[in-house]
């Protein structure tokens, strides 16, 4: 990969190492407290005291302070949720350490074990919820807010289940055990690899230079935590017991110090290049129901190799052991429900997102076909329509010219007609360019189709049975009703030719109201639309030529007087207009079309 670059790499770490504000003030307060435990200037059992929380608030304060630093010039959504989970984090290990020095150690009882340890998950949340999110990866789509959603509640079961496993049980069925070895120390180790290995896979697979330093200083921060909490376990299992005072308890400063270096190289002149082929291959992922169940049911199987792994660290009570049985159980039945839910849902929305995308993309298809006819169309509209008023005026003067009785009369009358039907060519070919604007205003679509139901029995014949369904609500576009009356004709004429032998047409009106995947499958904006619907019950429009019946000069109808296969290309192109839409949807017995116009009511 060309783009990256590690020696500016280097040096961006160097800078941020040698010349950052915060981490040098960290310096400060690290040799200050170095200080006090070299003279020393407290007894020991003061600075084993201090050493547990107040001596750490100082570190950890400077780390919450460069988490929130410039947090709001972050641009981009992803990478704000990372950052802002991580700073928070620190928020959490910031008030846990207050809540420690606020209690006195001759006060300090097993329940107070119990609610810190708690308290410290609250602490290392945010960071495997942060480890879930990709900003490395900017703009995949809103699909990834529920994967992260399924992720994060795979990640909650996984914690809680430790915590019951590592603090609760032990603290209620063996409490002089609990406090001896400090077993909620396993429970810390485990979360410390689980960050490893989670920083430590995203910096792998991140593609960018930016990220893998960033990535990989978290999983650093998971690696000082893991050495501090193994101390911690050495201790409790008496493999070697801590003086008080020791200086060991200044190494709780290097996890704090290095999560102060990746927010401060959060703003650091990194390359941020992306490798093309990771990103393109995170893309094309899109709504992955495997990689997502494969995430939560490789949570579930990793939870009995916890377990495994901490009954042969030391010896258990029987009782222990069984509620531990119980406890994973539980924990492999609720992650694996998980992820065979997450699994179906995910692919369930896949589905309906692949459906959207084709119609979308039809749709696209469609404006593109209709837009370079429009430009055709509009240039032929015009000389045509200078020859149909010049032909008018002749056939005009000549009815004029000629009496009731001349046999030339009743000839000048059939070429008007044949006049008016070119002029009716030409102003379809003018709405399907684009050049008849109209007069929108507000009308009742109801209320017209109403007005005009003579007239649509009219056209329909007596074979044919018209029903008319208006909404009871209001139902109210803007549209100028010449066009709102030559798309209501249109249709009413295809249905008529759709059933030859009689039948049924049904005109339904009312108001609906689309939200933003649906009305992306339409091609238009979401919001409230006034619907118009006619169906018929004829044989239904062939499944090879439904794709095909909004393009112009495209038409079914044999002979050739019937059409010119403009009629639904110029109600494609009306409705468009408008900012509506026309959809088809046929089988036999049941064809309907619908035009849905925006809402002006």
């Amino acid at each position: 990969m060309g783009h990256v670059s590690p020696p500016a790499a280097r040096a961006a770490i160097a800078n941020a190492l040698t010349r950052d504000t915060l981490v040098l003030l960290f310096y400060a307060v690290a040799v200050t407290e170095a200080l006090i435990y070299s003279l020393p200037l407290m007894d020991p059992g003061t600075l084993t005291a201090f050493g547990a929380s107040p001596f750490l608030i100082p570190f950890v304060a400077t780390a919450t302070a460069a988490g929130f630093y410039g947090l709001g010039r972050v641009q981009e959504r992803e990478e704000r949720l990372f950052w802002s989970h991580l700073a928070y984090a620190c928020v959490f290990w910031l008030a846990t350490l207050a809540a420690i020095a606020a209690v006195p150690v001759a006060q300090w009882r097993l329940i107070d074990d119990v609610l810190v340890d708690a308290a410290y998950l609250f602490f290392y949340s945010p960071i495997l919820f942060a480890a879930e999110c990709k900003p490395h990866i900017p703009g995949v789509g809103p699909h990834r807010d529920v994967e992260r959603q399924l992720r994060w509640a795979g990640v909650t079961l996984l914690v809680l289940g430790w915590f019951a496993c590592f603090v609760v049980t032990p603290a209620v069925l063996d409490p002089d055990r609990f406090g001896a070895t400090a077993s909620s120390a396993f429970l810390f180790m485990t979360l410390d690899v689980t960050i490893v290995v989670r920083f430590t896979w995203r910096a792998w697979t991140s593609g960018s230079t930016r990220w893998r330093v960033l990535y990989g200083t978290v999983a650093l921060t998971g690696v000082a935590l893991f050495a501090t909490d193994t101390l911690d376990v050495l201790e409790g299992l008496r493999v070697f017991a801590l003086a008080d005072g020791a200086l060991t308890d200044l190494l709780w400063a290097i996890p704090a110090f290095v999560l102060l270096l990746a927010f401060r190289l959060r703003d650091a002149d990194l390359p941020r290049a992306i490798d093309p082929a990771t990103h393109e291959r995170a893309v094309s992922a899109g709504l992955e129901p495997v990689r997502v169940g494969s995430f939560l049911v490789g949570s579930a199987l990793a939870f009995p190799l916890v377990h495994f792994a901490f009954h042969t660290a030391y010896p258990v009570l029987p009782a222990l052991v069984a509620t531990h049985r119980v406890i994973v159980t539980a924990e492999l039945v609720l992650l694996g429900a998980l992820g065979v839910i997450a699994f179906r849902h995910l692919e369930h929305n896949r589905v309906l997102a692949e459906r959207r995308r084709a119609a979308l993309e039809e749709r696209v298809r469609r404006a593109r076909t209709l837009e370079a006819v429009s430009r055709f169309a509009g240039v032929v509209a015009g000389e045509y329509s200078a020859l149909v008023r010049v032909l008018g005026a002749f056939v005009d003067r000549a009815i004029d010219a000629t009496g009731p009785g001349d046999p030339l009369h009743d000839e000048a009358i059939r070429a008007a007609e044949q006049v008016q039907r070119a002029a009716d060519f030409t102003g379809n070919l003018q709405a399907i360019s684009r050049q008849q604007r109209g007069h929108p205003v507000r009308v009742d679509v109801a209320a017209a189709v109403s007005e005009r139901a003579h007239e649509l029995r009219q056209i329909l014949g007596p074979q044919i049975l018209l029903e008319i369904a208006p909404s009871r609500g209001p139902c109210v576009a803007e549209i100028d009703p010449a066009h709102l009356r030559a798309m209501l004709l249109d249709l009413v004429t295809n249905a008529r030719d759709a059933m030859p032998r009689g039948g049924r047409c049904r005109i339904e009106t009312g108001a609906v109201d689309l939200d933003g995947d649906a009305a992306m499958g339409m091609g238009i904006h979401a919001g409230r639309f006034a619907r118009l619907a006619v169906r018929d019950t004829g044989p239904g429009i062939p499944s090879e030529i439904l794709p095909h019946i909004f393009e112009p000069f495209f038409s079914s109808k044999p002979g050739e007087g019937r059409g010119a296969g403009l009629g639904l290309a110029t109600l494609y192109a009306l409705a468009s207009q408008y900012g509506g839409c026309v959809t088809a949807a046929s089988g036999p017995g049941d064809t309907a079309f619908e035009i849905l116009l925006p809402s002006a009511g």
